[in-house]
């Protein structure tokens, strides 16, 4: 089946609940718990719905799970991007929203973000020692004794790219992210007029919308032919979702970035834009111990892992609509995590490898719009803490 690569912004009018591995009853409130972004295979399945639906329409039929299964087959999920406008707004490339990289640090009475740097490691971890090159990897030391803080969720996209072009970032008065709400379902029996305790349930809502501005997914997803329907609805609610056309230039990589790499980068830094999965865990795909150092390639490059800032993993797992039963939970690395390299040649990294690297895919599950990095200049520092 031919499929063509098409751009779209799906705008929640009603917030979103998308649900997050737990249960329903794991908590003394006995709530469902969500997350504060969907991950991109629920995107992905609330494209595969919108297709199907209108295709239902267009040849008067009704899907089976066997036709569900077989007819959205094709339909992939590429890059993808979290947005968010001023209201009444048409789309542009500064609405792009990113999670907060892990080298950014909040520090007490700073005006500016504290750009957290690896240098290389003067003592081994408290781990077993059985890696010599994990061992090697370059840590984290601040330079500053002062108090850290909570770091916001999301930086807009001036704030990002000037951290990725190497540029000093302000502190802001308020941080951005979104507001949740509590959301309480009840029950009735018809014939008593009173609530029906087994259908009393409640759970997390992500508002999309404020006064200042409104929230909504983009995404490059390759679709069969025929004409989508306007609303799609997304989560496990499946709240209504306007569908709205994107321009490409949102998914090319900013300027004040490829400025920076025009000036060639002795290091790498890349950043993951959406929850990464890797074979080895927290590892990159293809990268070996090598006298003492992971080395893979990247962008058609050897290169050197030096450090990675990567928290606990995340549990990525979801309900198969078309199965009736619970996709396999995949440990996954958390966005905002960051990766240093450099080049085993010494040489620098340049313009090229900045537009090749930016929301490129890394690992597995990338038909999936998991796996998508963006890189950011890296001037490594050989002296010890």
């Amino acid at each position: 089946m031919t499929t063509t690569t098409t751009h779209l912004a799906l705008v929640p009018r009603d917030g979103f609940f998308a649900k997050d591995g737990r249960g329903w009853h794991t908590s003394a409130s006995g709530r469902g718990h969500g997350l504060d972004w969907p991950w991109p295979s629920t995107v992905l399945g609330a494209l595969r719905s919108l297709w199907g639906r209108g295709e239902e329409t267009r040849s008067n039929t009704t899907f089976t799970p066997d036709d569900w299964r077989s007819r959205t087959q094709p339909i992939q999920l590429g890059r993808t991007l979290v947005l968010r406008r001023e209201h009444g707004a048409a789309w542009r490339v500064e609405d792009a929203t990113w999670p907060v990289p892990l080298d950014a640090l909040w520090l007490e009475g700073r005006n500016e973000v504290h750009r957290l740097d690896p240098v290389k490691p003067i003592a081994p971890t408290l781990g077993r020692d059985d890696d010599e090159a994990r061992e090697a990897l370059w840590r984290p030391v601040p330079n500053d004794a002062q108090k850290p803080l909570a770091s916001p969720r999301w930086w807009s996209s001036e704030e990002f790219t000037s951290w990725l072009a190497g540029k000093p970032v302000s502190v802001r008065d308020e941080a951005l992210g979104t507001t949740r709400r509590v959301q309480v379902h009840v029950g009735i029996r018809p014939e008593e007029l009173t609530s029906d305790d087994g259908a009393l349930f409640s759970h997390d809502v992500v508002e999309t919308l404020d006064p200042s501005g409104e929230w909504a997914l983009g995404v490059e997803v390759a679709l069969p032919a025929g004409d989508l329907p306007k609303v799609a609805t997304l989560g496990s609610d499946s709240r209504l979702s306007r569908v709205e056309s994107l321009p490409t230039t949102l998914f090319e990589p900013p300027g004040c970035v490829i400025e920076a790499f025009r000036a060639a980068s002795p290091g790498l830094r890349l950043v993951a834009a959406s929850p990464l999965c890797f074979e080895k865990g927290w590892l990159p795909d293809g990268f070996v111990n090598t006298n003492g150092e992971y080395r893979g390639e990247l962008a058609v490059l050897d290169v050197i892992l030096r450090a990675a800032f990567v928290p606990r993993p995340i549990h990525v797992s979801g309900w198969d609509m078309a199965k009736g039963e619970p996709k396999p939970t995949s440990r996954m690395v958390p966005p905002g995590s960051v990766y240093f390299f450099e080049r085993t040649d010494g040489k620098l990294f340049g313009e090229a490898e900045a537009k090749s690297l930016w929301l490129g895919a890394l690992g597995t599950r990338t038909d999936e719009g998991f796996g998508r990095v963006v890189p950011g200049i890296w001037r490594p520092t050989r002296n010890n803490p």
